[in-house]
């Protein structure tokens, strides 16, 4: 009788079962306690091959992290998207962020944990610029068009104060979800409405 063959799984599922399997592990234990071994046996594919894909445990950490911000950013959109151009799609943002984070607690990789400064600086430039874009739309719509510096740097302050705030909140479980998503939004609606006011007339 002839030997079955494994069947050979596409390297696209191959990706997905090692990066499961590293968030897992990664969610779990600190980046130094987290072992590639461990990561391989809850995968079902060899070290090997991880090492393969992503060169390194810091980079598989990294790659980890980067999937987690840009399936929190696609939800977001979705989030944003179910709103007219608006206040109200900041208001969607915010919810949504803190939602993610709620669901997520205690996960160290949630907030780019233990990456290296260069990845994380890749992936705030990448946040920063999905948040410039959504508040250039909304202030389009509300007739004006701020100039490209003062919309970057807006961009850029939100995503650190996020960032910031969403670790202070993720230590301070007593805090309620509605308040810190009330006080954030004062304090960016506050930064946003600067730049609006200053921004020039589109007609």
């Amino acid at each position: 009788m002839a030997t079955p063959t494994r069947k050979r799984l596409p390297r696209a599922e191959r990706e997905k079962r090692m990066l499961d399997a590293a968030q897992d592990v990664f969610g779990s234990v600190s980046f130094a306690a987290a072992s590639m071994e461990e990561i391989a046996e809850r995968s079902g594919i060899t070290k090997a091959l991880l090492y393969q894909y992503f060169g390194s445990k810091e980079g598989l950490y990294e790659a980890t992290v980067e999937r987690g911000r840009a399936e929190l950013f696609e939800a977001l959109q979705a989030a944003v998207a179910q709103e007219p151009p608006g206040p109200g799609r900041l208001t969607a943002f915010v919810r949504g962020y803190f939602d993610c984070i709620e669901a997520n607690r205690g996960i160290g990789w949630l907030l780019y944990g233990e990456a290296s400064s260069s990845a994380v600086n890749a992936m705030r430039e990448r946040n920063a610029d999905l948040i410039a874009e959504l508040l250039g739309e909304t202030m389009a719509a509300q007739g004006r068009r701020p100039d490209a510096e003062s919309l970057t740097v807006l961009a850029h302050a939100l995503v650190g104060a996020g960032e910031q705030v969403g670790r202070w909140w993720m230590a301070h479980d007593d805090v309620p979800k509605q308040v810190a998503v009330d006080r954030f939004l004062a304090v960016a609606s506050g930064a946003i409405d600067v730049v609006f006011r200053a921004a020039a007339p589109t007609h």
